[in-house]
């Protein structure tokens, strides 16, 4: 004969078990909204990623830093290209390379198009063996994306380093890609910051006279 007291005890067993199933139910939803917020993050991490490097490759084929992740080296000074030899050129729409207008103000934007035989070519004015290309950028004088163009007139190499080198330049170029895409800058007063970056005021005198033509 069951008494008070097991009935209880089978009660709340029974009741134990009908529960036990319930508990499962409710982890399996949990743990599924976890996997999928994951998911979601892992997504948002990717594209973020995606979004970073296509910035990145934009910038370079603006010939903003034509050299990615270079070293950080000071320098011990400015290094000057050869205003005789390096003027500084700038697209127009009879370049071979010319793709398009630009900006507002209308520029002329060149593809980037810098063949091995212009680097030998360039490299060998500048005593540059070929041995010691990594530690330079052949770099744009007048930016890709402030209206320069690919000529030999308009490339050096130039020593990486920052502030004074590769490195420091490139910033530069891309604040003034900004300024000039956002409309606050003229093609003429980004063409003389480039030229006033470096020392020598014969290049920052050659901004003038290329900006004129």
């Amino acid at each position: 004969m069951m008494t008070a007291r097991s009935s209880v005890k089978w009660l709340a067993l029974g009741a134990a078990l009908l529960l036990a199933p319930a508990a499962g139910a409710q982890t399996a939803p949990d743990f599924a909204a976890s996997l999928k917020d994951l998911m979601s993050k892992s997504a948002a991490g990717v594209a973020s990623q995606k979004a970073i490097a296509a910035r990145q490759a934009e910038a370079l084929n603006d010939g903003i830093g034509a050299t990615p992740n270079v070293p950080l080296v000071i320098l011990a000074a400015r290094v000057n290209p050869d205003s005789a030899y390096t003027p500084g050129h700038l697209c127009s729409p009879s370049d071979a390379n010319f793709k398009e207008y630009r900006y507002a103000e209308h520029i002329p934007y060149c593809q980037r198009n810098v063949t091995q035989q212009m680097k030998l070519t360039i490299s060998q004015h500048y005593g540059v063996p070929q041995t010691d290309w990594s530690g330079y950028e052949f770099d744009h004088l007048i930016p890709l994306a402030l209206g320069g163009d690919s000529s030999i007139d308009n490339l050096w190499p130039q020593p990486h380093g920052d502030p004074d080198g590769s490195n420091g330049k490139d910033k530069l170029e891309y604040q003034l890609y900004i300024q000039i895409r956002d409309g606050t800058i003229t093609q003429a007063a980004a063409v003389q910051q480039i030229y006033d970056w470096f020392t020598a005021s014969s290049m920052a005198q050659k901004a003038v006279e290329i900006t004129a033509l």
